[in-house]
């Protein structure tokens, strides 16, 4: 008998999303019944309008409002997010899509966590719900006695959770789910010349996730100032950002490559020295398995500067808070710090979803 799975993923970004589908595939390979079923095309409206839209909104303008929201003891206390009324129609949509039949459902990301463990709760389903967490810190809201089993991004979160009272048992430090291109061997300097780039200069490629955040066009300015440098630019679905670079990239043809959204990822990181990136999750892991050189831009309060104070107290990235500091941030060596993430993440984590899976048959 082949389970039946629902991965739940909530576009508040892309990596959510990008995991979502690539457990959805490994699953799939190992004969499960599995559907990616992202809550924002289900969800009623006001719901998605409170935490998609609201979040964007906080994150993107008010950076300092949603920090304290962030680390605000107020919704610990409450245990979850959803508003009384909203989170029981969320529940109730959760059984109307059919997702309360599932034998497995996995969540990469907060809200599509709490909607499962509240109808599990609610109904005394037996469900089995195991969560992906996407980023470097473990919010106290995760922790929920309805989850079977954690997948989490490094062993020294296990003690964060088993402090919030996870038992360790339903524990698993896989590591975030990368694709398997991220862990292979490409041939950079190809990728450089079918750009048009110099193959003796180093190359640094410049990206803020798929929505193209933060100081981008800063960093652009930055390396363009260092003469010996040239530069790939991922605008992502930033489109204001790629037409406001059109100039600098002709005036710097010989140097400044400005491309939009990319799903070839895994080759610009092989054709660069350095990556440099905000705080998201999967994006510094992703270049941290390719082996590179990593420098982290101001970012988005809350999750995403603690990605980054995780992974600069191991020496594993730079930190960059001003750009225009890029050439003294280069100058200075890399710590001798070898980076010890948990290896095929992805097959790890495929596997324990099996098996969690297999043993509710």
């Amino acid at each position: 008998m082949n389970p039946r799975t629902a991965i739940l993923s909530y576009a508040l970004g892309t990596g959510h999303r990008r995991v979502a589908e690539l457990v959805q595939g490994g699953l799939t390979s190992l004969g499960h019944d599995c559907e990616h079923r992202p809550l924002e095309e289900w969800v009623p409206w006001e719901y998605d309008a409170l935490f998609r839209s609201g979040y964007l909104l906080l994150a993107l303008r008010f950076p300092k409002v949603w920090d304290y929201m962030y680390n605000s003891p107020f919704f610990t206390r409450r245990g979850k997010l959803a508003l009384p009324g909203m989170g029981g129609r969320v529940i109730r949509r959760f059984a109307r899509e059919g997702l309360s039949e599932c034998d497995l459902v996995v969540a990469t990301q907060y809200n599509a966590m709490e909607v499962a463990a509240d109808w599990k709760r609610a109904s005394g389903s037996r469900l089995k719900l195991a969560v992906v967490i996407t980023d470097y810190d473990v919010y106290p809201l995760w922790a929920r006695p309805e989850v079977d089993l954690y997948l989490i991004p490094h062993p020294d979160l296990v003690a964060v959770l088993t402090n919030l009272g996870v038992a360790e048992e339903r524990i698993a430090p896989t590591g975030i789910p990368v694709s398997p291109v991220f862990e292979g061997i490409h041939d950079g300097l190809a990728v450089r010349a079918s750009l048009g780039l110099d193959l003796a200069k180093p190359t640094a490629l410049i990206f803020g996730g798929g929505i193209g955040a933060g100081p981008l066009r800063e960093a652009v300015e930055a390396f363009l100032g260092l003469g010996e440098w040239q530069a790939l630019v991922v605008c992502g679905l930033n489109e204001k950002l790629r037409r406001s670079l059109r100039l600098t990239a002709q005036k710097h043809s010989d140097r400044l490559r400005v491309l939009g959204f990319r799903s070839d990822m895994a080759l610009l990181m092989a054709a660069s020295d350095v990556v440099v990136t905000k705080g998201g999750g999967l994006s510094l892991s992703e270049a941290l398995y390719m082996g590179k050189r990593v420098v982290a831009l101001p970012s988005l309060p809350g999750q995403e500067r603690a990605n980054i104070a995780f992974l600069a107290a191991r020496g594993w990235i730079s930190v960059c808070e001003d750009p225009r500091q890029m050439g003294r941030i280069l100058d200075v060596p890399p710590a001798d710090s070898p980076v010890s993430l948990p290896p095929a993440p992805l097959e790890a984590a495929v596997g324990r979803l099996d098996a969690l899976a297999r043993s509710s048959f």
